[in-house]
């Protein structure tokens, strides 16, 4: 494929700038920055407010400020849309390049293309070039310059096309300095400044940020074979704190990766950690350093990375891909005393909250019973609504006091108010900053603010452990499996743990089943599960969002799925809003013919039992398969046959131990009847490669058990 060349006619460069705050520039460039030089004007400055101001050539922009005859400067925040020239800095008999070329980098890496599309069939594109730079100035603001290119090679590919960076009106700005895409045929196509948007993001009903916006743009021509190309920058000119300068950079992806590429640019003398994990050589770990004028630059590159290959439960891709992570913090008590001085003053109980803590708990017995009780009301009458806008409101919350009038929140805001209203009964308890295990396993080798989450530590005499008002369908003592196994900041007693998963005795499912089958074949059953941890939040969830009218139709759904043809005869389900009582279901069905007979002979399978393990479906991994958490079921199943009937043959006992699996099942016949009991469980998050292979063969034979049928005959 042949990338279009062309030559720029004229210095002439529209410019658009435009915001509803401190300015965003959207800029058609060459690939190459502007010159710090003043530039001319060619139109009127529209502003923000007030009369536009006539141009015809005399004004001049210099980066930051408009010089106008006859007034003050006019600062750049002030100004909504205008045109300007860029001067010409080509060198004399250079070779014009434009904004509808390839840069010399894109165009380089195509050339190699081919060859990866080959080695890598089937992938929806290749990315050429993936290309940031970090710069942190002296006065503490910091900016991301980001340059990418791809070529498109199937349809689901060409969202490329989209061109979206999120900034904070107040804080940062963005602007994309050009966006184009070449065809197969060399037809070029810019996105032109009219073509790109500054709005509100579409934010969930939970979530909220006022300030945040969007300066986005669709590359128009992009089909199969193009190649989109961009650059944009991102200044956060005016930082919360200037020690938040956090640079990141990932170096895989889904698809081939021709070139990665991450620069840091910091002060001499400044203070910088940084930590990578993944590598694939070592030596490459290591940046580059090098110090000039006064700057040190840091920088890591890798080239010709393959595409991810998914796997079933496999890790999130942040703990799988080559990675780094930085900060300018000087230690980890830098960190904790600027949390905890943020969070320490909003945990101040009101006289509002102490009078609400001693209703909720009146009557209460047992200091767990009250802790029970606040978890539960902070759960249940604290809505989950995201505001915020800064960095005291991210990390820290609001104040306790605030979200318990307002009765919403955060993780963050809940975690605050539970902390306090535990406070009120004399018992410790601490927000916690955490990076849930779907996310990747958190930053703990440098200093660094970071995190997703937010939960509870609860402290009660030489006994610690966890607690998470964010998810509404918990019971008293469990919290949400996605904290279970990570790290967790303590900005306020100033350390770093790891939260231990728990035993899967904590996350259990006990079913009862009672089987009456027929001499024709037909079962009935009934059936009384009992549940705890996060299977029971699970299922608690998913029946308090179904309507009460819609339960029975999916109730039939889920029994006809056991066996086709099967009818639901009854279901109960406890009360599903009382978080203080274990959740229970029962169901009653029948299953019509489910028993085959020939002649004297009858066999079927237990309803329930039959299982499939997908994550152990390949023959061998690359990567970890991973759990949320640990999990214990039981099964505990009384048949009872038709009269004159016994048992001919019962499949032999299974039983499996080993690190990550703790599993037994056995058929007994006792007076007609066909007794039956299981118990799985899996007692590790992650089963790590090197014991894949044992994992798989005892996952495998567990489902080629539970898929083994009785067979009874009538006696004599």
């Amino acid at each position: 494929m042949g990338a279009a060349a062309g030559a720029v006619a004229a210095a002439l460069i529209a410019v658009v700038l435009y915001s509803a705050g401190p300015m965003a520039v959207a800029q058609e460039a060459p690939a190459q920055p502007p010159s710090e030089k003043a530039v001319a004007v060619l139109d009127d400055l529209v502003l923000f407010q007030g009369d536009p101001i006539e141009a015809a050539g005399k004004i001049k922009f210099d980066g930051q400020n408009f010089a106008v005859p006859g007034r003050d400067p006019v600062s750049r925040n002030e100004v909504q849309l205008v045109e300007f020239r860029l001067p010409d800095n080509r060198q004399e008999g250079a070779a014009e390049a434009g904004p509808e070329a390839l840069s010399p980098l894109a165009q380089t890496k195509l050339e190699a293309a081919g060859e990866t599309a080959k080695q890598f069939p089937g992938v929806p594109g290749i990315v050429l070039v993936d290309d940031g730079e970090f710069t942190l100035r002296p006065d503490g603001s910091n900016a991301y310059r980001y340059h990418f290119a791809g070529l498109v090679l199937k349809e689901e590919q060409k969202g490329w096309a989209q061109v979206s960076i999120g900034f904070t009106e107040g804080r940062s700005r963005a602007r994309i300095l050009y966006a184009r895409s070449v065809s197969p045929d060399g037809a070029v196509s810019t996105l032109s400044p009219d073509e790109i948007k500054v709005a509100s993001p579409t934010q969930e009903m939970v979530f909220f940020n006022p300030h945040l916006k969007m300066l986005s743009g669709v590359v128009q021509g992009v089909e199969v074979g193009s190649v989109v190309e961009y650059e944009y920058e991102y200044d956060y000119y005016n930082p919360e704190d200037p020690r938040l300068f956090s640079p990141g950079f990932q170096f895989q992806g889904a698809e081939p990766v021709l070139f990665s590429r991450v620069k840091v640019y910091v002060p001499a003398g400044t203070t910088y950690n940084y930590m990578t994990r993944n590598f694939p050589d070592p030596a490459l770990a290591e940046p580059v350093v090098e110090e000039k004028d006064g700057i040190k630059t840091y920088c890591w590159t890798l080239e010709n990375m393959p595409p991810i290959t998914p796997e079933p439960a496999m890790p999130p891709t942040e703990d799988i891909v080559p990675m780094m992570d930085s900060s300018i913090f000087k230690s980890h008590e830098e960190v904790y005393d600027l949390l905890s001085k943020l969070q320490t003053p909003r945990m101040v109980p009101t006289a509002q909250i102490e009078g609400a803590v001693k209703e909720i708990t009146e009557g209460a017995d047992t200091l767990d019973e009250k802790i029970a009780r606040i978890y539960h009301w902070v759960q249940e009458k604290t809505r989950y609504i995201s505001i915020k806008g800064s960095l005291g409101a991210g990390f820290s919350g609001h104040t306790a006091d605030e979200t318990f009038e307002n009765r919403y929140g955060d993780c963050t805001d809940k975690a605050i108010l539970f902390s306090t209203m535990l406070k009120v009964i004399g018992v410790d308890s601490f927000p916690l900053i955490v990076q849930t295990n779907d996310a990747g396993t958190a930053i703990t080798e440098i200093p660094v603010l970071s995190g997703n989450h937010c939960i509870s530590e609860v402290c009660v005499g030489d006994r610690s452990f966890y607690l998470d008002t964010t998810a509404q369908n918990y019971r008293y003592p469990y919290f949400r499996m996605d904290d279970h196994g990570i790290f967790a900041l303590n900005a306020i007693r100033g350390d770093i743990k790891k939260i231990p998963v728990p035993a899967p005795s904590d996350n259990r499912r006990l079913s009862r089943l009672n089987i009456k089958l027929s001499p024709e074949g037909d079962v009935e059953v009934k059936t009384r599960t009992e549940y705890n941890g996060s299977v029971e939040a699970g299922v608690r969830g998913f029946w308090k969002s179904a309507r009460e009218d819609s339960r029975p139709m999916l109730m039939a759904q889920y029994v006809n799925s056991i066996s086709p043809g099967a009818l639901l005869d009854d279901f109960t389900l406890s009360k599903l809003e009382d978080l203080g009582e274990p959740l229970v279901m029962t169901l009653d069905y029948r299953l019509p013919g489910h028993a085959i007979r020939t002649g004297s002979v009858m066999y079927l399978t237990m309803p329930t039992l039959e299982r499939d393990y997908g994550e152990v479906s390949l023959e061998s991994r690359k990567y970890p398969i991973q759990y949320m958490t640990t999990e214990e079921r039981i099964l505990e199943i009384d048949l009872t046959m038709p009269k004159g009937f016994k048992a001919k043959w019962l499949p032999p006992a299974l039983e499996i131990k080993n690190p990550y699996l703790d599993y037994s099942a056995k058929y007994d016949e006792r007076d007609g009847h066909v007794v039956f009991r299981e118990s799985f469980q899996r007692l590790e998050r992650i089963v790590p490669v090197k014991d894949y292979a044992g994992y798989r063969d005892a996952l495998r034979s567990i489902s080629a058990f539970s898929k083994k049928e009785i067979f009874l005959t009538e006696k004599g």
